[in-house]
């Protein structure tokens, strides 16, 4: 006897053969989501790679730790960094997976993400650019640079261009459609 299909959240698939596959751009879109979270991966491999930089900015926020500490800390940092973006990764995974499935929440919970990421990449150069690094590094207790807003403006724009994918006329058919399967088959 063979296994029930079922979807990401366990329920199970009445028929498999009467779901389409996705369109191209959808599918597109979910490898542009996968790569804006990679960039961030890049980004913290960059940025914690420099780990004098990385003791010295927590020396900045945290005067009174010694080395030892602070190397602890240093450790702990990197690790707690490498955690989220992975965790990140599952979560942009599972929903461009649902996305697949014809599920309008997980492709507005993308463009959700992905606009929050668009309009951080902005804020940061905006604030470079009228700032400058010097003086935020007064106001913040860890420094932005333009290493930082290079890369927020590549994953900005690989999300801007998943954005532009998941609402192409074929996705939003491919969605329309799938809502409409699972109203007919009462899921």
């Amino acid at each position: 006897m063979t296994e029930p299909q079922v979807d990401a959240f366990g329920r199970p698939v009445k028929d498999n053969q009467e779901r389409p596959a996705p369109p191209q751009a959808l599918v597109v879109a979910r490898w542009l989501w996968i790569a804006s979270v990679l960039v961030g991966v890049v980004q913290a491999f960059v940025e914690l790679f420099d780990r004098a930089r990385l003791i010295d900015q927590l020396r900045t926020v945290q005067p009174e730790l010694d080395q030892m500490q602070l190397d602890e800390l240093a450790n702990s940092t990197i690790t707690f960094t490498f955690t989220i973006k992975l965790l990140t990764l599952l979560v942009y995974m599972m929903l461009a997976r649902r996305m697949l499935e014809g599920t309008n929440w997980a492709r507005v919970v993308l463009a959700v993400f992905g606009g929050w990421g668009i309009f951080s990449a902005v804020l940061t150069v905006a604030l470079l650019a009228i700032v400058g690094t010097g003086p935020l590094q007064e106001l913040m207790p860890v420094s932005l640079t333009w290493t930082d807003a290079l890369f927020g403006v590549l994953a900005a724009a690989v999300s801007v261009a998943a954005i532009v994918f998941m609402f192409r006329p074929e996705a939003n058919r491919f969605i329309r459609e799938a809502r409409q399967r699972r109203v007919r088959s009462g899921g």
